[in-house]
């Protein structure tokens, strides 16, 4: 197998990671655990976000790494929108909360805005792969 079949391969991979997540996150919510619905709904987010430093040839090994580099690959060079960097922090930290904390909890209302935020991501990563000629639009 080629470079190039490896890499759609793997991202493709990677990808149906992260919509497995988001369906668990979605099941999360809808059995009222709201604390790993917005867990699983950050590493939705953040297998995509792999997913994508991965065509620059870029792998970290810690959360911080992948965002970070995301936030400059992706971000600071306006291929997706300033809003992305703040719902990446958001979902870090309910991710954190969700993960860590016992005195603290996620609300429902909280989880399902964290469901949206990594949906959106999720779908922009997508079609930028898509546009890049990294991922076929009908594999997803």
């Amino acid at each position: 197998m080629n470079e190039e079949k490896q890499l759609k391969n793997q991202l493709k991979n990677m990808i149906k990671k992260a919509q497995r997540s988001m369906a668990a996150a979605e099941r999360h919510v809808k059995e009222g655990d709201y604390d790993f619905a917005s867990s699983r709904a950050y590493y939705a987010a953040f297998y995509s976000m792999e997913a994508i430093l991965l065509t620059k040839n870029l792998i970290y090994s810690k959360h911080s790494g992948v965002i970070s580099a995301f936030n400059q690959h992706f971000i600071r060079t306006a291929v997706f929108p300033k809003e992305f960097s703040k719902l990446i922090a958001r979902l870090f930290r309910e991710r954190q909360i969700g993960d860590y904390e016992f005195d603290l909890s996620i609300e429902e209302d909280e989880a399902k805005e964290d469901l949206e935020a990594a949906k959106k991501i999720i779908k922009d990563i997508i079609t930028y792969l898509g546009k890049e000629g990294f991922w076929d639009p009908s594999a997803s």
